[in-house]
């Protein structure tokens, strides 16, 4: 027998509110499903909410596949971070403008990145990252428990970012990411500001001041043993990548990664390297052609790897510098060499001149990446400074990259007024700021240089002349 579609449909609502008086005389709440989209709109979180048994999303398989996260996980610590949409949402868009920064580019995301947040996942379930190809290009979601252990949730979130920043361009054959530049560029931010980056659920007093537990800088890690080879970072073992060896497997990717940055255009060659990285199937080829200026061949590669770690290896880190030494060193981490041309028919001058006259004089590019130096240079310094410089040091890199931060093309600040106005506003108030810390650093000279510094050729100069 046929039945009417008015009454298949009427039966259907019925067998609906049947269901639904069911599930509230059973005393179960209804699913409540929270969804949190981040102030960019890239990211997307989803979590389901009930105060009953967790409520699993149905499993559903993406197109092409589920990459490989980028080292796999290591053990968990047993530190644990609760994640929330709402908060989740916002730690993303803090380590994706902290690596934007890094690598000297704006904000021009393609791809969505949706963050579901599962509590049916067991405690030792992987964070699974699966992509979709559609003709308008890719998208991502990255699948969390319910709690996630910091450093493992800042490395799977940079890992999906630099996914999206290097598929940007391609077609349906995703890009391969090397080992070494997820776990170099994961560490290079935690080491930086991971404090300020990840925040925690429902806290109030230190919400601002979360560390991820058994952290420590890369330095620690390379005391006792030199870094990787070039080989070991480009094809690790599996052990290198998981427990108690991940850490330094990402000491030595990081300190490959601070060598790279260290080139007058080590920010643009790492960026079009990522940026190519579809273009071909192994990410060697790659990294030649975009470092091509200082590198013809993966061995000219695997030579100034070997000289760079014996220059690393003949410094003592586990000995603090003496404080006239301490004194100096601060100093020369804060001067920026230059070349002064005076003439044409005469070679150039090397000169230092202060960060204030690089805020002040030139362009807002090359300030970046002079200022970037800056602060990777006091990083390194700070475990060997006399701890009494070590709060003055602090504070000039707080300043430092507050105004790196402030100045970014897609930051709040600068998009709160005139560009050109709030840029003049920025370099006064850094350079204000700089001033005061060295009229600080000018009164505890005494304390610990007992003879005149030699004198510096302080020029005002501009690095195209």
């Amino acid at each position: 027998m046929r039945y009417p579609a008015w009454r298949i449909m009427r039966i259907w609502l019925l067998a609906i509110c049947g269901w639904l008086a069911l599930a509230r005389a059973d005393g179960q709440p209804a699913v409540e499903i929270v969804t949190t989209r981040s102030a960019s709109g890239q990211f997307t979180a989803v979590a389901p909410r009930r105060t009953g048994r967790p409520v699993a999303f149905a499993q559903q398989s993406s197109v092409p596949g589920v990459f490989i996260l980028n080292p796999p996980p290591a053990a968990n610590d047993g530190s644990e971070l609760p994640l929330e949409p709402s908060v989740l949402v916002i730690s993303c868009e803090k380590i994706k403008q902290s690596l934007l920064t890094t690598l000297g580019q704006s904000d021009r995301w393609q791809g969505a990145i949706n963050l579901r947040i599962n509590p049916a996942l067991p405690a030792d379930q992987s964070p699974v990252l699966e992509g979709d190809y559609t003709a308008r290009g890719w998208n991502y979601q990255l699948t969390l428990p319910a709690s996630i252990e910091p450093k493992l949730l800042f490395r799977v979130i940079v890992n999906a970012l630099l996914m999206e920043i290097a598929n940007r361009h391609a077609g349906a054959q995703s890009a391969e990411l090397p080992f070494w530049l997820v776990a170099g560029l994961t560490s290079q931010l935690q080491t930086a500001s991971l404090s300020t980056l990840l925040l925690r659920p429902q806290s109030n007093l230190d919400i601002n001041q979360v560390r991820t537990n058994g952290f420590d800088p890369f330095l620690d890690q390379l005391r006792h043993q030199p870094p990787l080879t070039f080989q070991q970072l480009c094809w690790p073992e599996p052990g290198a990548l998981a427990g108690p060896n991940s850490d330094f497997y990402a000491a030595s990717s990081q300190f490959f990664l601070q060598q790279l940055l260290r080139f007058n255009d080590g920010n643009r060659c790492l960026s079009a390297m990522i940026d190519n990285l579809p273009r071909h199937l192994n990410w060697q080829i790659t990294f030649l052609e975009a470092f091509s200026p200082h590198f013809q061949r993966l061995l000219d590669v695997e030579k100034w790897w070997a000289l760079a770690c014996a220059r690393f290896s003949r410094v003592d880190f586990v000995s603090r510098f003496s404080p006239p030494d301490s004194w100096h060193k601060l100093q020369q981490a804060l001067d920026v060499p230059v070349e002064v041309h005076f003439s044409a028919d005469h070679l150039p001058a090397q000169a230092e001149i202060t960060l204030q006259e690089v805020i002040a004089t030139w362009e807002p590019a090359q300030t970046a990446a002079a200022l970037q130096r800056a602060a990777e240079s006091l990083i390194l310094l700070r475990p060997q400074i006399a701890p009494d410089l070590q709060p003055l040091l602090d504070r000039y890199l707080a300043t430092v990259q507050s105004y790196l931060n402030d100045t970014r093309p897609d930051s709040a600040a600068w998009r709160a007024k005139n560009a050109e106005s709030q840029l003049a506003v920025l370099r006064h108030s850094a350079c204000h700021q700089l001033d005061k810390l060295d009229a600080d650093r000018a009164a505890l000279r005494p304390q610990y240089v007992s003879q005149p510094a030699p004198a510096q050729l302080n020029a005002r100069a501009n690095p195209q002349q």
